[in-house]
């Protein structure tokens, strides 16, 4: 690891300690400085991590040096377009960005969209339907049950009834 590395690394570590410490639960909570700061770390960490100067990203992302600098720094606010210019020069997906960005925020770990609870998840898928197109799907189903009858049970070794 060479200096510079060090340095960037030494910084990503005080910041995440830094946020850990101010963890909240919800990300509108957090002030618009520690999020531009934590949104520059992850672009600057990704940056050095593909061996890429300042300049060269910058300018294939059509920005100034000086103003991807300061992104980095979390002085300057990025608009979604150029963040998408800063992403694609970088070669990471946005949605990789705004992970990292929500690791470092403190938001749990990825989960599953859909819940567990069977009787959750079909709640939740039909919260929108009208109540027609509700009883089509139960007239569906039930149609479904009645073509498709599970089948018989087989008998056992050992607990059959002899005649």
């Amino acid at each position: 690891m060479c200096r510079g590395q060090t340095i960037a690394w030494l910084k990503t570590f005080a910041l995440e300690r830094m946020l850990r410490h101010r963890r909240m639960p919800f990300a509108y909570s957090e002030s618009a400085d520690v999020v531009r700061a934590a949104l520059g770390s992850v672009l600057r960490q990704r940056r050095e991590a593909v061996h890429r100067t300042l300049t060269e990203v910058a300018g294939e992302a059509g920005l100034s040096p000086a103003h991807l600098s300061e992104v980095e720094r979390g002085r300057k606010e990025v608009s979604t377009e150029r963040l998408l210019a800063v992403a694609h020069a970088l070669g990471v997906r946005p949605a990789d960005l705004y992970a990292e960005l929500a690791r470092l925020l403190g938001a749990d770990s990825e989960r599953p969209a859909w819940p567990e609870d069977p009787p959750t998840r079909l709640r939740l898928a039909t919260a929108g339907m009208p109540l027609e197109a509700l009883r089509s799907v139960a007239d569906f189903s039930a149609y479904l049950a009645m073509a498709n009858p599970p089948p018989k049970a087989r008998p056992r070794i050992g607990f059959q009834h002899r005649r």
